[in-house]
């Protein structure tokens, strides 16, 4: 990662902070996973384990930090949510659009070459009992290197 990228990425991470922390977040569960050299490879699952200590209802979204080397104006993700004791709840694949596809301009937030695009896997999930549950996330886009991938996060909200 070049010199101009990390400063980037830094006031870029900042900024998302800020705005995060100054709207009042409703947020049960944020965690963000950085991909090594900015590829998701295909059998790079990404695992998240989430602690739910009560048995409402909730949102679940993903996040996606890409750049402009990501090649498609689409991604593809297949989600998969375990309940606490490791029984299979849901497994869904799931459509996105990160560029405009016919002028290839980002839809994200961002600056340069970097954006960051939220998008929403579960509007209403019932956690039906309190505990760990697992939500694994994986690339499906027929390539086993994604290039232009940074960083792949997953939120939870009331």
């Amino acid at each position: 990662m070049s010199l101009f990228q990390k400063v980037a990425f830094l006031v870029f991470s900042l900024s998302v902070l800020l705005v995060l922390s100054s709207c009042g977040s409703d947020s049960l569960y944020e965690n963000h996973k950085e991909l090594e050299n900015g590829f998701w490879e295909a059998n790079n699952l990404q695992s998240f384990d989430v602690s739910i200590d009560d048995t409402q209802n909730h949102s679940i979204y993903y996040h996606l930090r890409y750049t402009l080397d990501y090649d498609y104006c689409n991604s593809y993700v297949r989600y998969k949510i375990f309940s606490p004791t490791g029984k299979l709840l849901t497994q869904k694949m799931k459509s996105d659009t990160l560029f405009d596809c016919k002028t290839g301009k980002p839809l994200g937030e961002g600056f340069g070459k970097v954006y960051n695009r939220e998008f929403e896997l579960e509007p209403n999930f019932n956690f039906s009992e309190k505990g760990i549950y697992k939500i694994e996330l994986e690339q499906m886009m027929r390539q086993d290197s994604l290039e232009g991938i940074q960083t792949v996060g997953l939120r939870i909200t009331n």
